[in-house]
């Protein structure tokens, strides 16, 4: 039985994306996997398309929230997946303890954060949870987020706010043995540091917005 649809938004995950839909593919949950290449320059859409996803190639960079907004358009089930393209040490359990809680109708919405370590992973997903590109929700939840805040890195923000705004029951896991590349080691250094600023000034930005409108 087949009821979810996993999106992976991409930009330049070559080394990561294939392993990541194999595992997609491999779960019974799973009806499609939709990667949404964001305008990539390397083989991300190729190592997907040989992994068995369905590919959307964007023809320049949009950004987070514009690429999940396209692959929403094309996914057929009800309970959507959202996945990061950088992940490790993704496995089928990983994605049934993520998805099960939403199709059971227990929770609203689950959020994934990766292992940090037994010492740090209680800490810091505490800050990490609300802003996790790792999600379980209903299609319906996505479609009430107000279109101007699925833009870039405010989308997660949005997810978060409005899910506590509707009293939406929510669970976060750590998914044990799941690591993602960090910034400074997929861009260099002084990239690295540049997009990750870009995105923690979204993620400020967006979360003003909200409360300043919301």
């Amino acid at each position: 039985m087949r009821l979810v649809t996993a999106i992976i938004p991409a930009y330049n995950e070559e080394k990561t994306i294939g392993p990541i839909v194999a595992t997609l593919r491999k779960t019974p949950l799973i009806k499609e996997v939709i990667v949404i290449d964001d305008g990539s320059e390397d083989e991300t859409a190729k190592r997907a398309l040989a992994e068995g996803a369905e590919v959307i190639r964007l023809p320049k960079n949009q950004g987070k929230g514009e690429a999940l907004t396209e692959g929403v358009k094309r996914g057929q089930a009800e309970i959507l997946l959202f996945l990061d393209a950088d992940l490790t040490g993704l496995t089928k359990e990983h994605i049934e303890l993520l998805t099960m809680p939403v199709l059971e109708g227990s929770f609203d919405m689950t959020i994934g954060s990766v292992d940090r370590g037994r010492r740090l992973n209680q800490w810091i997903s505490k800050f990490e949870s609300p802003f996790a590109g790792v999600r379980v929700l209903k299609k319906d939840f996505w479609q009430e987020i107000p279109e101007n805040f699925k833009k870039g890195y405010f989308i997660e923000s949005a997810l978060t706010y409005f899910a506590r705004q509707k009293n939406l029951k929510t669970k976060g896991f750590i998914l044990t043995g799941v690591k993602h590349i960090v910034k400074e080691r997929k861009h260099g250094l002084w990239q690295g540091l540049v997009y990750r600023f870009k995105m923690m000034a979204e993620i400020a930005l967006a979360n003003f917005l909200l409360r300043i409108y919301f």
